[in-house]
């Protein structure tokens, strides 16, 4: 699989939104569904980071992610912003069906950690009802430890996972 995995800036956005919020609806419930491509851009413009993986020009995945002091203010967000003083939060990542279980993920982590700075702590949440399992597995498998749960009023449930990593 030919794949590149590219860090996309605030200006370069208006090229992709279509195709991310296209995929994002694709991959609900995993992930949040979005009302619309504003909600999107309210999304990614209180993120920082943005991770969008092609193969052959076309995207494939993307991943979503904040820094501490973002004001994005989502319940899994502040659960890590009140416990960590530096930290990634991951707050979404799509794959087309097509290239799931082919390590793209493992991609986008392995990007993640190679520009994430000084920040010594990944984190996440990952649904346990409706049950992601494929995603429990996958973190971990990837060193994710578990630091806590949540039982939304809407009926939904999360297992929070953070990762230190080394120096």
């Amino acid at each position: 699989m030919q794949t590149e995995i590219l860090n996309i800036s605030k200006d370069e956005l208006s090229k992709y939104l279509d195709s991310i919020y296209a995929l994002n609806q694709k991959n609900t419930p995993e992930v949040g569904s979005l009302t619309n491509e504003d909600h999107l851009k309210k999304l990614l413009s209180q993120s920082s980071i943005l991770l969008c993986a092609f193969n052959q020009s076309s995207l494939i995945g993307f991943m979503v992610c904040m820094f501490e002091g973002s004001k994005y203010q989502s319940e899994n967000y502040l659960f890590f912003s009140s416990q960590l003083s530096q930290f990634i939060y991951i707050d979404r990542i799509a794959v087309d069906l097509s290239f799931r279980q082919k390590g793209l993920g493992t991609q986008f982590y392995n990007e993640l950690a190679r520009i994430r700075g000084e920040r010594p702590v990944i984190c996440c949440e990952v649904n346990s009802k409706p049950l992601n399992e494929p995603s429990i597995r996958f973190h971990k498998k990837n060193e994710f430890e578990e630091c806590g749960t949540k039982d939304f009023e809407d009926g939904h449930s999360v297992i929070y996972f953070k990762k230190i990593l080394s120096s």
